[in-house]
């Protein structure tokens, strides 16, 4: 026994002298020689992968099969959202220490050991710089963007999944901010770390409710209002609804994105060589006849017309999609 308690320690500083020396540390004692450990009858079979959710490493958690002893802590698991890769080497030791019926097939056979957790990510924790920074004062919506996307936590599974910021250092100038932030919310920190990155400012501004299409006239049912960062406002960004409707897109517009006023123009009513309805307005009387339309026009343009019947044009203000009017006595351009 006293060689197979040597072997085993052995073992154990190997693994204490590599890359698991951290968690391995406080591994629990092998027995003193002479101490009784009940050896199962039949042959057991190691699990090549182990989720844990306790603190330690028992030896139920590495073999399969009848352990009378099996409830015994061996090692510290590794951190809460880590694991650990047990080898051939040290699974014999730990097997010939334990005087358990296992060997090792290879050098190669190995188990994973994963310290089960529950994850608490950049949601939750620009959730609670949000709080912070309102209570700092910091008035209107703001977004969060965290440098390098926002380091999260891995807490033990028996651990409320809240976290709170310790501390808060914020320019509110630039608005770059470094905060300290600890997890759970509530009792003695278990993990914590150091976060930074900007605030942004949100402006409201009318986006497109579906894809809009050149050609069609915008009304309020084709637009809705979305948060857009301030930095991403131009003096081109159209910030007003009423500067949008009835006017049509110069190109396909995508839903949910900002729209320039450069992207939109007046609505056409009437395409160059369109039939038109021209109507001359008299007192007492009222005329219409068909035309062709020379050039494009928007609801109040003043466009050339010409007569189908007299080959007479004729200049028309364009008052909707297919009609102009005529004023009375108004000059014939041309024959």
């Amino acid at each position: 026994m006293a060689r197979l308690i040597r072997s085993f320690r052995y073992a154990l500083a190997l693994l204490l002298a590599g890359p698991a020396a951290g968690w391995m540390a406080g591994a629990a004692a092998v027995p003193a020689a002479g101490a009784e450990t009940a050896i199962p009858a039949a042959p057991l079979t190691l699990r090549p992968s182990v989720l844990v959710e306790d603190p330690v490493i028992r030896l139920r958690d590495l073999f399969a099969g009848p352990l009378a002893n099996g409830a015994t802590p061996i090692a510290r698991a590794p951190a809460p959202g880590e694991s650990v890769v047990l080898d051939a080497r040290w699974l014999a030791a730990l097997a010939s220490a334990y005087e358990l019926p296992w060997r090792p097939a290879s050098r190669f056979e190995q188990t994973v050991v994963a310290r089960a957790s529950q994850k608490i990510g950049p949601a939750e924790i620009r959730q609670a710089l949000h709080a912070a920074v309102a209570a700092r004062g910091i008035e209107g919506p703001v977004e969060i963007a965290l440098d390098g996307g926002g380091a999260g936590f891995h807490l033990p599974v028996d651990l409320p999944p809240t976290i709170k910021v310790e501390k808060l250092s914020l320019d509110r100038a630039s608005g770059r901010f470094v905060a300290l932030v600890t997890a759970p919310a509530d009792g003695p920190a278990v993990a914590r770390n150091t976060v930074s990155g900007r605030l942004f400012p949100l402006v409201e501004v009318p986006v497109a409710a579906r894809r809009l299409s050149p050609g069609e006239i915008i009304g309020r049912d084709d637009l809705e209002w979305k948060a857009v960062r301030a930095d991403r406002i131009t003096r081109n960004t159209a910030l007003d609804a009423d500067q949008l409707l009835g006017k049509s897109p110069r190109r396909t517009l995508p839903p949910g994105e900002p729209i320039h006023h450069t992207e939109v123009r007046r609505a056409v009513l009437v395409a160059k060589g369109s039939t038109v309805t021209m109507t001359l307005e008299k007192p007492r009387m009222s005329l219409s006849v068909r035309g062709r339309a020379l050039q494009d026009g928007a609801r109040g343009d003043v466009v050339r017309v010409m007569n189908t019947n007299s080959n007479r044009i004729v200049e028309a203000v364009v008052v909707e999609p297919g009609l102009v009017v005529v004023a009375a006595g108004g000059p014939a351009v041309s024959k």
